[in-house]
């Protein structure tokens, strides 16, 4: 299949990650995020997803207080399902504060009838991992044990990302059910990096270029401290000794993806382990896809693929796929 045009667009107009060795990780993080701003305003909104009630809080932390916003549908007074959502961008660019994230909150809280939490954890390089891994797994403690006060399900939880997002999803996915008493009752993982040791593919793909490897040992320097292998399985969550026992798994993959062969054999994994998985790769799609709802057709059946996996747990919690 051709790749879709309107992802080829979006590729010709988003701006490439500055490298002037000049400037520092945060600058450039920077840069980015206004690039990205740029292009997501100038996208049409969908005045639907407006409807929610939007309350900014923070959890307590190991390192700092943790920013949260919580997204709930406009109205509704009853507990709803929740879904703890981890942004993308390389461990260590972006925040919960551009307007892709943004809107693909309030779609979901809107369309799923649920409550949405997203997690502006903390990033490398100056808070490495496992930082942002404890962090999420401490607002997941919080959602379960004071998210009652903002309509928050405790019996429905969900972790959902993209990208390095997904990664640390599948990650406190991984630590909740380790923890002995689970609360994950689903792990939505959208184009995840979760193979950061490349043990599930050549190394590196044959797909990558030069520049795709450039940038996949630029933030694996970033994200992992001295002596934690890249195998870890908090860090590559494909290199779990053991998957049983995981909660129900949606992987959404994008077809011209250089890290889409991971998600696909976590997914085979996750099968012969008995889990339940839901696993697509869209034709023609790419990284950003997720993203791009307001303007593609692909990206809005991506999205309803989401919201339709958070309205399972209203309907069975145990089994929401």
């Amino acid at each position: 299949m051709h790749i879709d045009p309107i992802a080829l667009d979006t590729l010709s107009s988003l701006a490439q990650q500055p490298s002037d060795p000049a400037l520092t990780p945060a600058q450039r993080r920077d840069i980015v995020a206004d690039d990205l701003q740029q292009f997501m305003t100038s996208l049409p909104r969908d005045p639907r997803w407006d409807a929610v009630e939007i309350t900014d809080l923070t959890v307590a932390g190991e390192h700092r207080e943790i920013p949260i916003r919580i997204f709930r549908p406009s109205g509704t007074a009853e507990a709803l399902p929740s879904v703890l959502y981890f942004f993308g961008g390389a461990f260590w660019m972006r925040s919960y504060d551009t307007e892709d994230m943004l809107s693909i909150c309030r779609q979901l809280a809107v369309e799923a009838n649920a409550v949405v939490v997203e997690i502006d954890y903390a990033l490398a390089p100056e808070y490495p991992y496992p930082v942002a891994l404890n962090e999420g797994a401490a607002v997941l403690r919080w959602m379960a044990e004071s998210g009652h006060a903002y309509g928050i399900d405790p019996t429905r939880l969900a972790v959902g990302g993209i990208s390095s997002g997904g990664a640390i999803a599948a990650g406190v996915a991984l630590m909740d059910r380790d923890s002995g008493t689970p609360l994950v009752r689903l792990q939505i993982l959208e184009v995840p990096g979760i193979d950061l040791a490349l043990s599930l593919s050549a190394s590196p793909p044959a797909e990558f270029t030069d520049a795709d490897l450039e940038t996949f040992l630029e933030f694996q320097k970033f994200y992992l401290p001295d002596g934690v292998p890249a195998d870890d399985p908090y860090v590559s969550p494909a290199d779990t000794p053991s998957v049983e026992g995981l909660p129900p798994a949606l992987i959404l993959s994008a077809e011209f993806d250089v890290i889409r062969p991971s998600g696909e054999a976590y997914a085979d994994r996750l099968r012969l382990a008995g889990v339940t998985c839901v696993s697509v790769v869209f034709g023609g799609q790419v990284h950003f896809s997720p993203q791009l709802a307001s303007v593609s057709p692909s990206s809005r059946a991506w999205r309803g693929m989401v919201t339709e996996a958070v309205r399972g747990l209203r309907r069975n919690p145990a089994a929401p796929l």
